[in-house]
């Protein structure tokens, strides 16, 4: 498998788009920092190849959502 595949790359976008929702959303935290933050790790981690890593940073992603949902 070839990271990034078509599965993959919907799976990054569909983290993006909802960790965007989820910034625009923010009362008491500063959304423009929120979102910048989000965008730098999404720029940083663009040319990830290692399916491993891949995964860490999907996963890592998804628990920012995961804990927002639970408080």
């Amino acid at each position: 498998m070839t990271i990034p595949s078509v599965t993959s790359k919907r799976l990054i976008l569909r983290l993006y788009r909802d960790l965007h929702r989820y910034g625009s959303q923010l009362q008491f935290t500063n959304r423009e920092y929120f979102l910048q933050r989000v965008r730098r790790e999404f720029d940083k981690n663009r040319a990830v190849n290692d399916p491993k890593e891949f995964e860490f940073c999907y996963k890592r992603g998804r628990a920012i959502l995961d804990q927002a949902r639970i408080v």
